[in-house]
């Protein structure tokens, strides 16, 4: 036997058995908790098609100090356009078992996916890579094939952050996972990467995963495909942004439609009901035939040649690029903040499509993020953004009354317009828990208020509905509140109008596990009002706090530099 442990909490027994009589028996020993076995990985089974589009990869890019690490079978050095941005490279594979055809498509999305595949987005930068060989190919037709056990994968991804963590805060990992469906408990590797990005202070990406055997999804999807298309581990992973995959390209033949959930893209929710995938992007389309040829998503070969794929491995990276020109876009980088502001952006750009079919978060999670960084940074003037980054201590709350709601978003005595609401947070997490992972909670709501007889205030909250929180059930809040979440995020549309009160207030409550205490919690809230009939509410928002003697700063950005240049 060997004992593999990570930091206080992970902690492995690994024993070596003979027949399956063995795990009987260690199975009816007390104090052990559960008898698993290590998964094997390999490199997901890659559906490309050559196709004839012509392009040119010689646009106006900005090259950015930005390093993304990419851990899978290595970025091919025959590919012009991706080889002069490697700066290092491990290699834990013999290169016989090397195939570089998953990982250049990654960083080719990374580096050119929206010119290859016509989407339009104001600025382009090119990231540098760290190349982690670690995932041996799995394609007979390729060549050799091989696979790694998880407690390797785990010791190596442990390496290469102890050396790179420093100066690479940003990595992509797609595995090819055949496994039970992630349930109501945490998979072991969902932990190790949460504790991963915990000790090394990384984000990771990680992809919801693929059906691989039919059924495929259709969409609406079809009665009785059950757990069939339930996501996988480690897309479970709390602190990772799990990525699912939507149709960018149709045909009559095509099994789904334009931004509809792809037939392969697997869904949630994670554990405990957690919002999994957190966010989709781009990532294929099939006919009915089961031919991706022009409904997949564009990329590079190892030759450099344009090629398509299906699959959530490349509507990762396209998100991951988002999240990554949101961050070399911050004055001072923020992992939390980005994160935040990649969610809210899905969620604001995806607000009808969820409002109306709530169910729909288990397929898109939050939604889908503007292809334009400057979309996410800027606001227009019939809208304003407003993020409030801080900490809540234990057994206290936040309040803001009398928040300036904007006059021209008051009609007949009633309020009207648009709110969206996101918050996110790092609660501490403990696996020995199991379905109370998550430790603590943090609990937001904006709405109105009026005072009453006895110098009482009367407060119902509008954006999240829930008024009072406190008569609904713990499951009903689990299930359908995102308590215990570490995101929540939460769209209004008054097109009814609500009535007028005497004011507007913010609220913000931190609520612990029975028994546990921590002395304060880190968060980021992000608010975004909107006028639909496009006056300008920015300055009056921004005003009216200034009156009541809120400080506010606009969030100075590498491009507002450029353009005061």
């Amino acid at each position: 036997y060997e004992i593999i442990s990570y930091g206080d909490q992970i902690k492995f027994l690994k024993i070596e058995i003979t027949s399956y009589n063995d795990i009987i028996k260690l199975a009816s020993i007390n104090g052990v908790k559960t008898v698993g076995f290590f998964q094997e990985y390999s490199l997901p089974q890659s559906d490309f098609s050559a196709t004839e589009l012509q392009t040119l990869l010689n646009s106006e890019y900005r090259d950015s100090d930005v390093t993304i690490g990419i851990i899978d079978g290595g970025i091919s050095d025959d590919n012009p356009f991706l080889q002069p941005y490697i700066v290092a490279r491990e290699e834990y594979i013999n290169k016989v078992y090397q195939n570089p055809q998953h990982a250049t498509f990654i960083a080719s999305t990374i580096q050119y996916g929206n010119i290859l595949n016509d989407i339009s987005a104001s600025t382009a930068y090119r990231f540098k890579f760290v190349d982690i060989v670690a995932i041996p190919n799995s394609d007979k037709n390729f060549g050799l094939t091989d696979s790694i056990t998880e407690d390797t994968l785990m010791e190596i991804i442990e390496e290469v952050m102890e050396k790179y963590s420093f100066t690479t805060k940003i990595w992509n990992l797609s595995l090819g996972i055949e496994n039970k469906p992630c349930d109501g408990s945490m998979s072991d590797l969902g932990v190790f990467l949460d504790y991963i990005q915990d000790k090394y202070h990384v984000q990771i990406f990680v992809s919801s995963g693929n059906v691989n055997s039919l059924p495929l999804r259709n969409w609406p999807p079809q009665k009785g495909i059950g757990e069939h298309d339930r996501l996988i581990s480690p897309a479970d992973s709390v602190r990772a942004i799990t990525v699912g995959s939507v149709a960018l390209f149709d045909s009559v033949n095509s099994i789904v439609k334009f931004n509809e959930p792809s037939p392969f893209s697997r869904r949630g929710p994670g554990a405990n009901y957690i919002v999994k995938p957190d966010i989709v992007d781009y990532g294929g389309n099939y006919s009915t035939s089961y031919k991706i040829d022009g409904l997949g998503v564009k990329g590079l070969d190892s030759s450099g040649r344009i090629i398509e794929g299906n699959g959530t491995s490349y509507s990762t990276p396209r998100s991951l690029q988002k999240y990554a020109s949101i961050y070399e876009e911050m004055i001072e980088p923020d992992l939390l903040l980005a994160k935040a502001m990649l969610i809210h952006s899905a969620r604001m750009n995806s607000r009808e499509l969820l409002d109306e079919h709530p169910d729909n978060i288990k397929y898109y999670g939050f939604g889908i993020p503007s292809a334009d960084t400057q979309d996410i940074l800027q606001c227009s003037k019939d809208c304003v953004t407003l993020i409030f980054k801080q900490k809540i201590s234990q057994k206290s709350h936040l309040e803001m009354y009398g928040f300036p709601y904007p006059k021209s978003l008051i009609k007949n005595n009633k309020y009207i317009g648009e709110i969206g609401m996101t918050l996110a947070y790092l609660p501490p997490l403990d696996p020995k828990y199991g379905r109370e992972y998550c430790r603590t909670n943090i609990d937001v709501s904006f709405g109105t208020y009026s005072y009453i007889a006895g110098g009482k205030i009367d407060y119902k909250g509008q954006v999240p509905l829930e008024s009072k929180w406190d008569e609904k059930f713990e499951a009903a809040r689990v299930k359908h509140g995102f308590k215990w979440s570490p995101i929540k995020s939460y769209y209004r549309k008054l097109s009814r109008g609500i009535s007028l009160e005497d004011g507007w207030k913010l609220r913000v409550d931190l609520t612990p596990r029975n028994g546990f205490y921590v002395q304060s919690q880190e968060f980021v809230l992000i608010i975004t009002i909107k006028d639909s009939n496009g006056n300008d509410i920015y300055s009056e928002i921004t005003n009216g706090l200034r009156e009541r003697g809120y400080i506010t700063n606009n969030i100075e950005t590498k491009y507002q530099i450029r353009q005061r240049q």
